[in-house]
């Protein structure tokens, strides 16, 4: 389909942009939030329907004849809803090759002097799971993360494997469907979540108040928001 020029900023307009440094542990979540979330969709679609199980011995889990390598990030009590970290569970006889990912995450935490990656266990509030294995999929460039629900809580963990597809990045209408149900299921800054997530993508990007478009291909995605930045539309020139 042919794109009306007239409707959009000229070409030159759009740059390339780098992700902007975050200084929070919701800043992180916003960085990798989009993209984590559509590899979630492919992951879904792999494993389809089976259960799980997990040999922390072997360091993977198991659905159906599929058995990927993990590592550990953290694991939320469901009776407490508090979090604790892989590296501060020292009670489960975690495997330490097991936990790399996640003492790098308290690293940064070091690093960054982020509260939330140093403190080994604190109470938090619902989703705060998904924020953490959406972040540390993206921070560790992962296929999937995972939340394996063990009846009193849940176990963060990461996937990767090659067997798992990738995110086809010419498919850019994916955008269109998979952040709309991202910013229904769990609280983040709309704004900066999908500029991350063109980012991510491989767009070059037009931002101005309230309104993001991105071009990758001749192919165009536009986005407004309102005054606290919500998303009120979404459209795209595909």
């Amino acid at each position: 389909m042919s794109e009306n020029k007239d409707n959009r900023p000229e070409l030159n307009n759009f740059n390339t942009l780098r992700k902007a440094e975050w200084n929070s542990l919701e800043g992180l979540f916003e960085s990798h939030a989009g993209l984590s979330f559509e590899k979630q969709l492919i992951f879904g679609d792999f494993i389809g329907s089976h259960g799980w199980q997990l040999d922390l011995g072997k360091g993977s889990i198991l659905f159906g004849d599929k058995e990927l390598p993990i590592q550990v990030i953290g694991s939320l009590s469901f009776n407490t809803s508090s979090w604790m970290w892989g590296w501060a569970n020292t009670q489960s006889g975690i495997p330490e090759n097991l936990l790399v990912q996640s003492k790098q995450l308290k690293a940064l935490g070091e690093e960054k002097n982020i509260k939330e990656l140093t403190d080994g266990h604190f109470n938090v509030e619902e989703g705060f799971e998904h924020k953490i294995g959406m972040l540390a999929c993206g921070q560790f460039l992962t296929k999937s993360y995972y939340c394996a629900n063990y009846g009193q809580g849940t176990l963060v963990i990461t996937i990767d494997d090659d067997r798992i597809p990738g995110i086809e990045m010419d498919k850019i209408e994916k955008v269109l469907t998979c952040f709309p149900q991202l910013i229904g299921g769990i609280s983040i800054h709309h704004e900066n979540a999908l500029l991350n997530y063109l980012i991510d993508r491989g767009f070059n990007i037009h931002q101005t108040e309230q309104k993001i478009e991105g071009l990758r291909n001749t192919k165009v995605i536009r986005a407004e928001f309102d005054a606290l930045n919500r998303l009120t539309s979404l459209t795209g020139k595909i």
